[in-house]
């Protein structure tokens, strides 16, 4: 045997030939170890049916174990579902004299462009020139909402006669969703700080106030702001933005499963802009199953 061909068989000594183990090497002068007594099975497959019972040795494998990857599925299920959603979407168009949909109970509904503006923010200007020519002092027209998170204009005090923008913004709104008005709110957010926490509307835990309202729909005014839903069952978030003279509004289904509300702006975006957001809670006929 050549001095090389020693050398080749002193370094592979501590290998076994698995061709040996399975019962037949046909190698002259094999260059791996002949080594009896192996279990084969084990040897070549790292496990053996007989475990600790089997005669032969466990004590050597060339069996390497090699997880498969997993195969990511895209789609789980492909069984046609026509149960009802959660929430729907759906776009009106401000444009047109009326909602021309026949609304359902878990939409949600949005129209930008709802007023004929003469420039960005004009009824939001309107609407805070003509409250501060109301007559009323600031102080008592004012007044802290919902945890002091924003102001509102106190109900109480006789104002909404001497707004003419807000008695146009009802009678449009009331026309274009067919739409009885039960109560209405002025809220104010005097910049980004202020917002309004995840809460339902009365209608949703009050059953005589929901015997009359199955509908909010909210004008808002100025500062571009995210309306934002909480859904009740796993706390999900989804929110859209809400711009200058658009509208949001939501039916009774969505007031009962979601909590809404207009998160606060991160203090590190803060911005000295106001919004205004007129609310009216009532009644619209143009619903369906």
């Amino acid at each position: 045997m050549s001095e090389s061909k020693d050398k080749n068989i002193e370094k592979n000594t501590n290998k076994i030939c698995k061709f040996y183990v399975k019962g037949k090497c046909t190698t002259e002068n094999c260059s791996f170890l002949h080594q009896d007594n192996i279990c084969k099975y084990y040897f070549l497959e790292g496990k053996c049916k007989f475990n600790e019972k089997c005669k032969f040795s466990h004590e050597h494998t060339i069996f390497k174990s090699i997880k498969k990857k997993k195969h990511i599925k895209n789609t789980e299920n492909f069984t046609p579902c026509h149960e009802k959603s959660h929430m729907n979407i759906n776009i009106g168009d401000g444009n047109q004299e009326y909602y021309r949909k026949a609304i359902k109970t878990n939409d949600v509904i949005l129209v930008n462009q709802f007023l004929k503006q003469n420039s960005s923010n004009d009824f939001y200007e309107k609407l805070l020139s003509e409250v501060k020519e109301s007559g009323l002092h600031d102080k008592d027209l004012w007044k802290l909402w919902h945890g002091n998170t924003h102001f509102i204009v106190d109900d109480h005090l006789d104002w909404k006669k001497k707004v003419p923008t807000f008695q146009l913004i009802i009678e449009k709104i009331e026309k274009y969703f067919q739409f009885k008005t039960q109560s209405t709110r002025f809220n104010f957010y005097k910049d980004s700080s202020d917002w309004k926490p995840f809460h339902h509307d009365a209608a949703a835990i009050k059953p005589h106030i929901a015997a009359k309202q199955n509908m909010t729909i909210a004008l808002s005014l100025g500062m571009t702001r995210q309306a934002a839903f909480e859904f009740n069952d796993n706390k999900c978030v989804i929110s859209m933005p809400l711009e200058d003279n658009s509208i949001y509004a939501f039916a009774c289904d969505v007031n009962i499963n979601w909590k809404h509300g207009i998160p606060q702006v991160h203090p590190n975006q803060y911005k000295n802009e106001g919004r205004i957001s007129i609310i009216l809670w009532g009644w619209c006929d143009q619903f369906e199953d």
